[in-house]
């Protein structure tokens, strides 16, 4: 599960494909699933979210 965190949104997420798809809707559109994986990898913040993977 990822936590998608953005000033005051909170979202659950199952998925990296689900992560781009919030982002392209907070106006955007460039974003790929490849900077959502490296955001994730290397703890950075992408587009202002910042990206928290929880292992179950």
């Amino acid at each position: 599960m990822i936590l998608a965190i953005k000033d005051g949104q909170f979202h659950k997420i199952n998925s990296p494909v689900k992560v781009v798809e919030i982002i392209r809707n907070d106006n955007h559109p460039l974003v790929r699933t490849w900077m959502v994986k490296d955001a994730i990898a290397k703890h950075r913040k992408l587009f202002g979210w910042k990206l928290i993977e929880q292992k179950k």
